[in-house]
């Protein structure tokens, strides 16, 4: 490898060729509801907040499954029992750093306590061993100077009182988790072998394998995801490689973007990549919101939704397919070596807002960004989110603000006629190099 070059992981799929025969899939589904059920047993065991001090790196919860006596008692192989136990840990991990985020935001927001307080609290937060002696009530053993650092912080607050909001905040945000997914499983290197233009997975009978033909004759040696679906007796298998970056010397450009419902990309010099987006959307947008209204009309009759789900997939494979190839068109022309996009607001924690239009909760500009982001990896392009907040409504030459007709952006202080969305990448360029101090 050069020097300078990085690799990235980057998943592609493998899908199965015709219909797997229906004792096959009932083999592969009863791999599923145990992997499921395993994983349910880790997130009931160490879920909670004693199970805190086993979880990293998670060799504990291993040892402790596998002397459970689990495995045996279920027949499933190892190569499954294991990922399942840490696929189920990542789960468990990602809660904890929910909730301890939730946490230091309530400590940051809460009106009532002191600096000193903040600050104690936000100690605990840092430290992990004296985090993990906090939540299990037990006295902190803290390596090094930090003890002492410890120790004159809980003196200037009351200790106790503190810790105890610390524990009840944790309670409260970390929530009990649980699956009912039976749609695929994990599978290490020994599970499994490549052979006769398909895939031998192991089964929960001894030296009996399920063979699964692919459409594409490449092999790997590296953990797999395999995704079932019982209903088109369809197998689809996802395998994470890494690829190196590519790097070109001609990518040279600092560009902003702004991104719409209608059309995905307008540049700072106003090149439109992804005009037709919208209608691709809206496509869907449309599809969607029809089909439930008739599923909701005819629900008494228990209408299928098979065919439903079908053109949802179809519509949906349309869009993505056009987005990438729209991305790919703009890196190629536009040769970035930074991009400056506005940071895309979340979908909300409650759902989508019904008085807000319905397009607006289907907008997929959580794949956009992702997609964006995975091909800028690819070509070790810099992608730099900016604060988005009023971004379209300041002018880009002055800093005035202005107001917007149909498709202008027209400033009150200077003059400055734009249009909006060209506007708004301009003033992500803009906040893009303040932040960088490359202006």
């Amino acid at each position: 490898m050069s020097k300078g070059q990085e690799t990235i992981i980057k998943t592609v799929h493998q899908y199965s060729k015709g219909l797997i025969a229906a004792s096959d899939m009932e083999k592969l589904e009863e791999i599923a509801r145990d992997y499921c059920y395993v994983k349910n047993q880790v997130y009931q065991r160490y879920g909670g907040i004693y199970g805190l001090p086993k979880i990293y790196p998670g060799y504990t919860v291993q040892n402790e499954m596998t002397r459970s006596g689990l495995r045996k008692r279920l027949g499933l192989p190892a190569a499954y029992f294991y990922c399942a136990i840490f696929d189920a840990l990542g789960d468990v991990k990602s809660q904890w750093s929910y909730a301890r985020g939730r946490v230091e935001k309530n400590i940051r927001n809460h009106p009532n306590l002191s600096p000193e307080e903040r600050h104690y609290l936000r100690f605990i937060m840092k430290q992990s061993q004296c985090f993990e002696a906090v939540m299990c009530r037990k006295a902190p053993q803290i390596e090094g100077n930090w003890q002492e650092k410890y120790e004159s912080l809980r003196a200037e607050v009351d200790g106790h009182k503190m810790e105890q909001y610390l524990r009840r905040q944790m309670r409260k945000h970390l929530q009990k988790i649980h699956t009912d997914t039976l749609d695929g499983f994990s599978v290490t290197v020994k599970g499994y072998r490549y052979g006769e233009h398909g895939i031998y997975l192991s089964t929960k009978q001894k030296r009996n394998r399920v063979f699964i033909p692919l459409t594409d004759g490449n092999q790997y040696e590296r953990q797999l995801h395999i995704s079932i679906n019982p209903d088109e007796g369809k197998v689809r298998i996802d395998v994470p490689i890494e690829i190196r970056t590519r790097s070109r010397e001609n990518y040279c450009n600092e560009i902003g973007l702004a991104v719409g419902m209608r059309e995905m990309f307008v540049t700072d010099k106003g090149n439109v990549y992804g005009g037709k987006y919208g209608v691709y959307q809206t496509a869907l947008t449309e599809y969607v919101r029809e089909g439930q209204a008739c599923y909701r009309r005819n629900r008494h009759n228990n209408p299928g939704r098979k065919k439903y789900y079908t053109g949802k997939k179809r519509l949906e494979a349309a869009l993505h397919s056009y987005v990438n190839a729209e991305i790919n068109r703009m890196l190629k022309i536009e040769k970035p070596r930074i991009i400056y996009i506005p940071k895309l607001p979340p979908v909300p924690v409650a759902g989508v807002n019904r008085r807000i239009n319905y397009s607006v909760g289907m907008w997929q500009r959580g794949y956009v960004r992702s997609r964006l982001a995975q091909k800028c990896r690819e070509c070790t392009i810099e992608l730099v989110e900016v604060f988005g907040k009023d971004i379209s409504k300041v002018c880009s030459r002055c800093g005035g603000t202005g107001g917007k007709d149909e498709e202008d952006f027209i400033c009150r202080s200077c003059g400055l006629v734009l249009s909006k969305k060209q506007n708004a990448a301009q003033n992500a360029r803009n906040r893009g190099r303040v932040n960088l101090g490359s202006l």
